[in-house]
């Protein structure tokens, strides 16, 4: 655990009356496990509390409650509180602070500011950080949190929003970051009333069509290099739009990519709507990709890491597979 840890955090919480949530761009399962359980626990300990998501929020975890939770106030409005309050924000799971997306001058407003999270490249941005790279996933810490503060108060509905981000982020307890504890603390959850059927149909069998049509055409788009080693793919603007998706349905190619026999790398680079490009890693018997993200001032951990690049698609491509040559060799074919 680095940071002052989770006691100070505890004891930070407990003497806050308002508190603002954040987390990273382009949420996924952990990210907003983790605002849910914490706007849920938060207000079970009569707290005020606001939470705020980058971008849009994937319809698959609707199921958790966001539409409730997440988003439920303007930037404005989020401002003026700010302003007239003595507001604590808390981030979980961004590995640093630019992945707050446009909620990063409020989190920066605040009177306090804490982050919990799990990532290695997390140099800790905020006034009070404990960051354990150790867990799974943040969720994982939560929990932790949670037990120390009260335990009892973890209800069913909490659980299953924990228990959503500790299998979303181990792979349903089937990635190299999948531990001992992960798994005690998945019987836990579980022991709370987390439903381990319903939530993995809600996450995995209940997607919107069009994002399987834009994984297809992701698919369609794949080759592999490097002998078979990596496996490079592209989201365009044309794919999303013909697909009928959005950004965040992008979750999930990755991962299909990496079923490839033989591969240790994948790397998506997907347009954004800026005319940046962001770059998605994911490596496989310990092949680290973490390396590659730090040099383009991204993050996360050894298999599973991104970046965001300025560029063009194709010249982004070209100074990652240049990185990519480092550790591979300069044949690409």
């Amino acid at each position: 655990m680095r940071g002052a840890g989770l006691e100070a955090i505890a004891s930070t919480l407990r003497d806050a009356d308002d508190v603002f949530l954040f987390t990273h761009e382009f949420a996924d399962g952990d990210a907003l496990g983790c605002l849910v359980a914490l706007s849920l626990y938060l207000q079970s300990m009569g707290k005020s509390v606001h939470a705020f998501v980058p971008g849009k929020i994937q319809s698959a975890y609707r199921f958790l409650g966001t539409d409730e939770l997440l988003n439920t106030i303007s930037l404005d409005q989020a401002v003026d509180r700010a302003r007239d309050r003595r507001v604590t924000c808390l981030s979980a799971d961004a590995a640093d602070v630019d992945r707050l997306g446009e909620w990063k001058p409020l989190f920066l407003s605040g009177a306090q500011r804490l982050v919990i999270d799990h990532h290695d490249t997390n140099v800790g941005f905020g006034d009070v950080s404990a960051i354990d790279a150790s867990a799974s996933s943040c969720c994982e810490v939560l929990l932790d949190l949670f037990n120390i503060v009260n335990p009892g108060l973890v209800d069913a509905r909490i659980a299953s929003a924990l228990y959503t981000g500790l299998v979303a982020d181990t792979g349903s307890f089937q990635y190299a970051n999948t531990g001992a504890s992960s798994l005690v603390h998945g019987a836990q959850l579980i022991a709370l009333g987390a439903s381990p059927d319903e939530i993995s149909r809600s996450i995995h069998e209940s997607r919107p069509y069009g994002s399987l049509r834009l994984m297809a055409a992701s698919v369609s788009a794949s080759r592999l290099m490097y002998g078979g080693q990596v496996v490079v793919s592209c989201v365009t603007r044309s794919m999303l739009e013909q697909s009928g998706s959005i950004d965040e349905d992008t979750e999930g190619i990755t991962d299909e990519l990496r079923c490839t026999a033989g591969t240790r790398a994948v790397v998506l680079l997907r347009e954004a709507a800026d005319g940046s490009v962001k770059v998605s890693l994911r490596g496989k018997y310990g092949f680290d990709v973490k390396r590659i993200a730090t040099k383009f001032g991204g993050g996360g951990h050894l298999l599973a890491a991104g970046c965001t690049i300025r560029s063009g698609l194709g010249e982004a491509e070209a100074l990652v597979l240049a990185e990519l040559d480092r550790y591979l060799g300069p044949s690409r074919t």
